[in-house]
């Protein structure tokens, strides 16, 4: 499955990652925490959304 995830860092200097089609958002002290936040994030939303 491919996704499009947008990370930045945000004005108290954490990083934030969207999955942008689902806008599911997480966040972390580092870009990659925030990456595999959003990934973890993802997989549940994906489990509860209909026809799953």
């Amino acid at each position: 499955m491919k996704f499009e995830v947008e990370v930045y860092q945000d004005e108290a200097k954490d990083w934030v990652a969207t999955a942008v089609v689902y806008g599911v958002t997480a966040t972390g002290r580092t870009e990659k925490e925030a990456l595999v936040r959003v990934m973890e994030a993802l997989a549940r939303h994906l489990k509860k959304a209909p026809g799953a």
